[in-house]
């Protein structure tokens, strides 16, 4: 037998907690702890009800200049089966990085529901504000979209995509923003050009939240777990590794997502070649039949050769 429908003071309520996150449904329902389809549900049926009110809501949000750019966060709920996250490639003309062929392989191996690239797919060497070492030819942005473009090709068909946008891959709007703004419907932004990708700042998966980045240095993974009070997965610093914060509520984790690019890569030339915590990798993601986390996997280049699950990916 159907449940009946909430009571009006609570759809109300539910109203009032959207709009005060940015009539986002990720987002209220981890601001109001409240499960994600519980939350959208009892809003739905509330915008049923009273459709004009969250219309008018928007035009506020709008008129305020509170509609961001991309989604603050994005959900894409996972029932017994597995996500496959990587970020962080930094892509120059040539020939793709090894991880970065190792990533198309594994997922083409475990077939996941979503593929998240987990920003800075791009380097943006040539519209940064940092200064360009004498003597270096850094790419083109449209040639690192255009070698970017054909590395994505190797991916399996199917499934979910999603592209957390990162700081490097900001710098193409960026530049494009402060150089020529009367330009930007005729040339494109970023997201323009990978149509196929929906982009945003972070995705929720059931328990765990992928973003490009949250709390930075040696503990990052920990601090990402401990603040966010959920299994957080970034990238940015490059490294790899993960650790899980345990309490009374259970377990959850903190993982620092490595890198797709190649460490070594001229990209990296400011790093002067000093000893580095920069690490190649990617991380796969299984959920249970009740959508919950189970322990994540690593892949990881070990000497020369991309590990997951034991064994050389090729």
């Amino acid at each position: 037998m159907p449940m009946p429908p909430p009571a009006d003071e609570l759809l109300r309520l539910r109203i009032k907690q959207y709009i005060a996150a940015g009539m986002n449904f990720a987002l209220g329902s981890r601001m109001f702890n409240v499960p994600v389809s519980t939350f959208k549900n009892q809003v739905m049926i509330a915008k049923q009800r009273w459709p004009n009110v969250l219309e008018e809501a928007e035009r506020k949000l709008e008129h305020r200049g509170m509609v961001w750019t991309l989604p603050q966060l994005i959900e894409r709920p996972i029932v017994d089966g597995c996500a496959i996250v990587g970020g962080d490639l930094h892509a120059w003309p040539g020939e793709a990085p090894i991880m970065w062929q190792a990533f198309c392989a594994v997922a083409k191996k475990i077939k996941p529901q979503l593929i998240v690239l987990n920003g800075d797919l791009l380097d943006g060497a040539r519209v940064s504000r940092h200064g360009a070492l004498l003597g270096t030819a850094a790419p083109k942005v449209d040639a690192e979209i255009d070698a970017l473009t054909d590395w994505l090709a190797m991916l399996p068909k199917g499934g979910q995509r999603v592209w957390t946008i990162g700081n490097h891959d900001q710098r193409v709007n960026t530049y494009l923003q402060a150089n020529a703004p009367e330009l930007d419907t005729y040339v494109g932004r970023l997201e323009d050009r990978f149509p196929q990708w929906d982009f945003c700042y972070g995705v929720a998966v059931g328990n765990v939240e992928i973003r490009h980045r949250f709390r930075g240095g040696i503990h990052a993974a920990w601090n990402n777990a401990l603040h966010a009070g959920i299994s957080m997965v970034t990238g940015h610093t490059h490294q790899l590794q993960m650790t899980a914060v345990r309490n009374r509520n259970g377990t959850h984790w903190g993982i620092e997502g490595g890198m797709l690019g190649d460490p070594k890569s001229r990209a990296f030339e400011y790093t002067e070649g000093a000893p580095s915590r920069a690490q190649e990798g990617f991380v796969v993601l299984t959920f249970d039949e009740e959508g919950a986390l189970l322990p994540p996997e690593l892949c990881e280049m070990v000497r020369g050769r991309p590990i997951f699950r034991g064994r050389p990916v090729f």
